[in-house]
């Protein structure tokens, strides 16, 4: 594919967006992540019309999740959409939440781990002592992804069914200069480099939310090449939408931004369909590890083809599991039994 530049962004955006794709869920189960506002409650609202046996609506607080459930069960009439909370900035808060999983599902056809935020540019760390952006829209998915594989993977075997994961990333990675640079990439802990204050230069926080949608699909390619074929990881991107995204920003960028959006922003529902679409379209060969856009498989950068990107993604992915296996110790099983393709 090559790189993108921002005008052919633009014209791709003026084509339209394609209509959503529409299927039955009866007795399956679909969960996702930032379902209280923008792309995340428009999704759920298509999600809730397609009858699935139960809806996960997951959000920060459960008073959120619950009003999401409110306005999408008085606009479409469905009733058996649950809330959950879950903070992607706490580790912890994401190992309660799978504890509370396991639980209370005995399936999980459908994962989207949607939830992402922009700092507008500002270095905020975690509780857990990370930068902001990298935990919540990297880390955070990642780690929640992978405590459910064991639902997941039961679901398709029990049910003999093709579960999918889906992970929302973004068409600015073809974006020129925004990859993860060679200094973070031969430093000793990359992610450890990339979420240290010393780093985090403005220059490297005004491209960090690109970076961590290129973790996004790192993370789909990684799945796809260690899980069993009968679960379908794939990556997306849903266009340049209105979202309370971009509600930090301020000043000069806040009026770019605004432009941008009364000129060739789609609706969160037009954006939406590109979830569903990674969610219940094409066909399962052809998605699975795929990074799609405006319905139709595309292929992801150069940089992210190349030999330092290959190495990135190793690197990045074999950190990680570390990082996740000293944070929560059911994962050194789970790398054993379920990432093993």
């Amino acid at each position: 594919m090559g790189q993108r530049s921002f005008q052919d962004m633009l014209e791709e955006q003026k084509k339209g967006m394609p209509p959503v794709v529409e299927g039955d869920l009866t007795g399956k189960i679909v969960m996702i992540t930032g379902a209280n506002s923008g792309i995340g409650f428009e999704a759920a609202k298509h999600f809730a019309m397609m009858n699935p046996a139960r809806l996960i609506v997951v959000c920060r607080t459960v008073e959120k999740a619950q009003d999401s459930i409110k306005k999408i069960e008085a606009e479409t009439g469905y009733k058996n959409a649950q809330p959950m909370a879950l903070e992607l900035s706490s580790f912890h808060s994401i190992s309660e939440f799978v504890t509370q999983a396991h639980k209370t599902l005995d399936r999980l056809d459908i994962l989207v781990e949607n939830a992402a935020i922009s700092t507008a540019y500002e270095y905020i760390v975690t509780e857990d002592g990370w930068e902001s952006e990298l935990q919540v829209n990297s880390l955070g998915p990642a780690l929640h992804a992978l405590l459910l594989l064991p639902i997941i993977s039961k679901t398709a075997t029990q049910y003999s069914v093709v579960p999918r994961i889906v992970v929302v990333s973004s068409e600015t990675i073809f974006f020129p200069n925004t990859e993860i640079g060679p200094d973070a990439i031969a430093a000793t802990n990359t992610l450890e480099t990339l979420s240290s204050k010393d780093y985090c230069t403005p220059e490297v926080m005004r491209i960090r939310y690109v970076q961590s949608k290129i973790l996004n699909i790192m993370l789909v390619h990684k799945l796809a090449a260690l899980l069993p074929k009968s679960i379908v990881p794939v990556s997306l991107n849903p266009g340049f939408c209105l979202s309370g995204l971009r509600r930090k920003h301020d000043g000069e960028e806040a009026e770019r931004f605004k432009k941008m959006e009364d000129e060739f922003a789609y609706t969160s529902e037009e954006g939406s369909r590109q979830i569903i679409y990674a969610a219940i379209g094409g066909k399962d060969e052809e998605l699975r590890g795929a990074f799609t856009s405006y319905s139709r498989v595309l292929e992801v950068s150069d940089w992210m083809l190349s030999e330092e990107g290959k190495r990135a993604e190793d690197k990045t992915w074999t950190e990680m599991l570390d990082i996740f296996s000293k944070v929560d110790e059911r994962m050194p099983q789970i790398i054993t039994e379920y990432l093993k393709a």
